[in-house]
């Protein structure tokens, strides 16, 4: 099943400052670097069985790579979660291979890596940023509800599957863009 889109308005934000004694940094380029990042994203966005070849695979060969633009989130030195901003064309920005480490999930971690994003995709001068996930990735898509992302109507199919998702999870009133990222619709209204 493909994934869903999400989509929202680059609001101007400086980086945010440590929470609840977590922080960031921007990714080196090194390849211990590489190893934390395919560490995080192991068994979440990437299989178990991949090396640091993965985050040229996963990265570098993407539209928009800019390393300057991958970030890591710490806790007590130690990355724990990466978010990485692609530039793209018509000032686009893509959040892409967002993760956390398990064991710090449900912490506002989710928040926080969207928080950065959205400061590195207005640093970038992107007005505009948007991301795709699996459905099933429920914390992920709470924590860029949470950071302001909507869903994107492209198809009927896409607008079922958002009403299924956001009434399991208890969302209602939450608004929609369609395809051009224009406002389409409010989803799951609270009647």
């Amino acid at each position: 099943m493909s994934q869903l889109i999400m989509f929202k308005k680059v609001v101007p934000a400086e980086y945010p400052e440590e929470y609840a004694g977590f922080s960031f940094r921007r990714f080196n380029g090194s390849d211990e670097d590489k190893q934390a990042w395919v560490d995080i994203c192991k068994g979440s966005i990437i299989g178990e069985n991949n090396d640091i070849t993965a985050y040229d695979r996963c990265m570098t060969n993407e539209v928009g790579y800019d390393k300057n633009y991958v970030f890591f989130v710490e806790k007590d030195g130690k990355p724990i979660a990466t978010t990485s901003v692609l530039l793209w064309e018509n000032k686009v920005a893509r959040v892409h291979m967002v993760a956390a480490n398990p064991l710090y999930r449900g912490q506002g971690v989710g928040k926080y890596l969207a928080d950065i994003a959205n400061a590195a995709a207005y640093e970038s001068g992107c007005e505009t940023a948007t991301l795709s996930t699996d459905i099933f990735r429920v914390p992920a898509v709470k924590s860029y509800l949470k950071g302001g992302f909507r869903p994107v109507i492209t198809d009927d199919e896409a607008e079922a599957r958002w009403v299924k998702w956001l009434t399991e999870n208890n969302y209602a009133d939450i608004p929609a863009v369609d395809k051009d990222y224009n406002f389409s619709k409010v989803l799951c209204e609270n009647k």
